[in-house]
């Protein structure tokens, strides 16, 4: 099998409802330190029809922007990195993904997503088959050698313990909101740092 090269495409996908405004900090950083930082504006960003084809948006931004033979990274916050993780675990992500990172992502899903009347509000609860898919395949994600980012403040992601991925490495930042994650300075120079440690 030939080895594929590790580029520095990195693929930033946001949460719900966002259209990538929470990853502008993390996409100028990465800039400075060398990458080639995309962030992709999901498409309905609530989720409305579910999570599987917003996990093609990122698998085709993946291909548009990655050359033939190379992998990027992944960085996804909130439902981002669950909609990241369908990708790398259903749509063969892990052949163009070296890295993963998540940040405040409901690995086991959240209370407040009972409330979302619709697809992808049903695939982010406590225990809905659509996550517990996923978590029972969740060595699948081991390639990508994951990281999560979470903090115990977490008023979105409820339990926040369900933000912590039950593999690869964890990391406790102790920051006042869910919105806020992805724009701490701390949050951000861990990204970096885990990106650039992966090459």
């Amino acid at each position: 099998m030939k080895v594929q090269q590790k580029s520095r495409v990195a693929i930033l996908v946001p949460g719900i409802f966002d259209r990538g405004k929470s990853m502008h900090r993390i996409k100028d950083n990465l800039e400075k330190a060398g990458f080639r930082a995309h962030y992709i504006n999901l498409k309905p960003n609530s989720g409305w029809h579910g999570l599987e084809p917003l996990a093609q948006q990122v698998h085709d931004l993946v291909e548009t922007v990655t050359e033939h033979g190379e992998t990027c990274a992944v960085v996804g916050f909130s439902m981002g990195g669950i909609v990241a993780r369908y990708y790398l675990q259903r749509l063969g992500g892990t052949a163009r993904v070296h890295k993963l990172v998540t940040i405040s992502s409901p690995h086991f899903g959240s209370f407040w997503a009972r409330f979302l009347p619709y697809r992808g509000g049903r695939q982010l609860c406590i225990g809905s088959d659509f996550l517990n898919d996923l978590n029972r395949e969740i060595a699948l994600l081991e390639p990508t050698a994951p990281v999560s980012i979470w903090t115990p403040y977490d008023i979105t992601v409820v339990p926040h313990s369900s933000s912590c991925l039950p593999l690869g490495r964890s990391f406790r930042i102790p920051v006042s909101l869910h919105r806020w994650v992805p724009l701490n300075r701390k949050v951000i120079e861990l990204v970096t740092t885990e990106l650039k440690t992966a090459l």
